[in-house]
């Protein structure tokens, strides 16, 4: 939601320095600028108009408009949330939906729970915490995610588990053949075919690179 007042931070600081009080919560998401160059920040503790994030301030801001973590009590679907940097994300557990009917799901938040429990919707916490990569808005999966992601990158679209480096032995194979044909007697010769520069998705890593 739309904060009020305006906030200001200093690059390499993790102070926020706010034109309005404000009540935030451990964990509170605080979204610098959001509609010019944002700048994500998490709640550690403060007071009143000045507070203290978990992260260091990218560049210098001054008077900008913010945006933060809902304090309402609802349960429809927000447009704000974003994955903050360096920040952990909580896994709470929802029984309703937004108009009160059963509705079993899940759903992450930067807010730290509070006696087990989300503070405002007082849904409960799973004990399940998801962290975010240090620099970019993207979490860190778990150590099997991992290692398909890295087997993907090694095997590319030909390999498989016999064969899980094919990717690099394509590397390999290629750097031979130039190697060759610049070595060979007086530079002669027709120097070897343009090599594939094939790209994959994160998703697609995955699928190349199942480990099981």
């Amino acid at each position: 939601m739309v904060g009020s007042g305006t906030v200001s931070v200093t690059a390499g600081s993790t102070v926020l320095s706010l034109s309005a009080a404000q009540a935030f919560k451990e964990g509170a998401t605080v979204i610098v600028d959001y509609a010019g160059t944002p700048q994500y920040f998490t709640v550690d503790s403060g007071a009143t108009t000045t507070w203290v994030a978990m992260q260091d301030a990218a560049s210098t801001a001054s008077n900008k408009n913010f945006k933060t973590s809902d304090t309402g009590t609802g349960r429809n679907r927000g447009t704000d949330g974003v994955i903050v940097p360096n920040a952990a994300h909580f896994m709470y557990r929802a029984i309703k939906d937004g108009s009160g009917a059963d509705d079993w799901y899940f759903y992450f938040d930067t807010l730290f729970p509070e006696k087990g429990l989300h503070p405002y919707t007082k849904d409960q916490f799973t004990g399940s915490t998801v962290p975010a990569a240090k620099a970019v808005q993207a979490v860190i999966p778990d150590a099997l995610t991992r290692l398909r992601i890295l087997e993907g990158i090694a095997r590319g679209g030909g390999g498989d588990t016999l064969n899980p480096d094919k990717r690099l032995d394509d590397i390999i194979t290629r750097l031979v053949a130039l190697e060759t044909w610049a070595n060979g007697p007086g530079h002669f010769g027709t120097p070897p075919a343009v090599g594939s520069s094939a790209t994959y998705t994160v998703a697609q890593l995955l699928d190349l690179g199942d480990a099981l």
